[in-house]
């Protein structure tokens, strides 16, 4: 006979399922110390990498193609107050003053992304 039949031999059911979940929450535990030496050592890895978030400048080189403004029309708002922040929109992504944007028509445009979120929570429903 073997030490560890002896052993195995003289241990409750009660006590095997107290040694599983330990085991299982040494495991646990285990597995989410790593996770997060990981996480520090990515961490660290950003801070001492050097190399810098892009800037806005890459902005600026880009071309502009002057064309009517597409947004989603809310009945609420107003005409004129619409209009007015389609302008300043567009014209802080162009880098320009308002006054060289000239909004001429907009028109309410569905999303892809929109449909498809629609799509979904139909689906999930039935």
């Amino acid at each position: 006979m073997n030490i560890y039949d002896l052993k195995i031999a003289e241990t409750t059911p009660g006590e095997i399922i107290a040694n599983g979940v330990v085991i299982t929450i040494e495991g646990i535990l285990v597995v989410f110390a790593i996770l997060i030496l990981i996480m520090l050592t990515i961490y660290a890895m950003s801070l001492f990498s050097g190399n810098k978030k892009p800037k806005t400048k890459a902005v600026e080189k880009a071309t502009v193609v002057e064309a009517p403004a597409e947004v989603v029309e809310e009945t609420t708002v107003d005409e004129g107050e619409l209009i007015a922040v389609l302008t300043a929109a567009v014209a802080a992504c162009m880098g320009t003053s308002t006054a060289s944007v000239n909004i001429r028509s907009y028109k309410k445009v569905s999303s892809a992304w929109g449909n498809a979120a629609k799509r979904e929570v139909l689906d999930n429903r039935f």
